[in-house]
């Protein structure tokens, strides 16, 4: 009765397990507009990112400026796009708005009446292309809006300027009568300061090379980066878990019935149970680590495999916990159930151990571990199976001395 209970919690704990690998840590990705082409308008906030936390130096690098907007735009779950700033503009922006920003977050989408492309200015460029051809825009991927929808890690080199706000359609229409007339400001001052970046900008643009296949080559490095430190994080602690789980507690559940006198049935459950807690950490870890997985020579089923696997190894596990914690229910071929899903559990994990170190080594360019877990795996084997034996042999040798004292017990009376 309490097994057939128990059943549905079973496939709870499964059903979370596989929902936490499902939802992984995700990593938005970004497409470049060309320089220049923007909005004129971010409702998401605005922040002075510096080149270390607490300098007032703008960072200069326009990729590590990026990276580091696109932190606060993954930390926004309602960010759509963002736009960076060169440093020639952020004086304009100073002396006029009292403060400077270069990093700026978008939330909704704009009419296309406020979209500015600064390269349609041609000799004589209104304010509005003035000023956005010190600014880059990049939009978050169709994919990635569908399925990020939860707060990443910010960046800390990147403090707040203005607070995101929601535009009213009369302040938009408003906004875009402005666009429409050249965004006049009214202050000489700030008009030819903005004169000075948009040249000094347009004098960067140029220099830089064209080369649309190694921007995106470097983007998608430095997203990798990025995330690098973490998902490493967690796949030493998905491996250390899983490591202690397969190689030292699933040995003991299925090699523990043999040895009586080293290990007490009353251990059996403990064992089994810190075997499944540990089964169920590593499964959510790995939730955490799925997106940093690569390929291994090409297959691209080497990581769905261990993701299954890894499920199906958790199934296990809890059925035969649940089948220890009823000792008051183990028949003969209960008990032969039991012990044969912790030997299939142990095969599996074996599978998932070494499956994992050629993911890690192959993500990392590192050592490959396997084969090492593969030779613990066997010298443990080989104790076991000697102990066996040699068990076996001291109960003949004591069963023949009992056998030889009864017998001249016997012929004595």
């Amino acid at each position: 009765m309490k097994s057939n209970f128990m059943l549905p919690v079973v496939a709870a704990v499964v059903a979370l397990a596989a929902a936490a690998v499902a939802n992984d840590d995700c990593t938005s990705s970004y497409t470049q507009l060309p320089h220049g082409q923007t909005p004129y308008e971010n409702d998401g906030g605005c922040f002075f990112c510096a080149k270390f936390k607490g300098s007032s130096f703008p960072i200069s690098d326009l990729g590590d400026l990026s990276d580091n907007c696109k932190q606060m735009c993954d930390n926004d779950p309602a960010c759509t796009a963002y736009t960076i700033a060169r440093a020639a503009s952020l004086h304009a922006h100073e002396y006029y708005w009292g403060s400077a920003a270069n990093c700026c977050l978008e939330r909704e989408e704009y009419p296309p009446e406020t979209y500015i492309d600064a390269q349609n200015g041609g000799d004589e460029p209104n304010t509005c292309e003035k000023e956005s051809m010190c600014w880059t825009r990049y939009e978050k991927d169709e994919e990635s809006l569908s399925k990020c929808d939860k707060k990443q890690k910010k960046s800390k080199l990147c403090k707040p300027i203005w607070k995101a706000r929601k535009f009213s359609n009369k302040r938009k229409k408003k906004h875009m009568k402005f666009i429409k007339n050249g965004c006049d400001y009214n202050d000489k001052k700030f008009e030819s300061m903005l004169d000075e970046a948009y040249q000094q900008c347009k004098a960067e643009i140029e220099d830089e090379p064209q080369q649309p296949e190694l921007v995106q080559q470097k983007a998608q490095q430095a997203t990798f980066e990025n995330t690098g430190v973490y998902q490493r994080s967690a796949w030493v602690a998905h491996g250390v878990f899983g490591a202690i789980a397969f190689g030292i507690l699933a040995p003991l559940s299925a090699f523990g019935p043999s040895f009586p006198t080293l290990i007490p049935a009353e251990a059996h459950t403990a064992i089994h149970v810190s075997t499944f807690v540990l089964a169920l950490v590593t499964v959510v870890i790995a939730g955490k680590t799925k997106k940093g997985l690569v390929d291994i020579n090409g297959d691209t089923n080497a990581k769905e495999t261990h993701q299954i696997v890894g499920l199906a190894l958790l199934l296990l596990v809890c059925l035969q916990t649940l089948g220890s914690i009823h000792p008051e229910d183990k028949s003969a071929l209960s008990h032969k159930l039991i012990t044969g899903a912790g030997l299939i559990a142990l095969g599996f994990g074996v599978y998932e151990v070494t499956s994992g170190c050629a993911l890690f080594a192959a993500t990392y360019d590192t050592v490959y571990w396997g084969q090492v877990y593969l030779g613990y795996m066997f010298w443990l084997i080989v104790m076991v199976v000697g102990g066996k034996l040699a068990m076996k042999y001291r109960w003949g040798k004591t069963r023949t001395k009992y056998t030889q004292v009864h017998t001249k017990a016997f012929e004595l009376t």
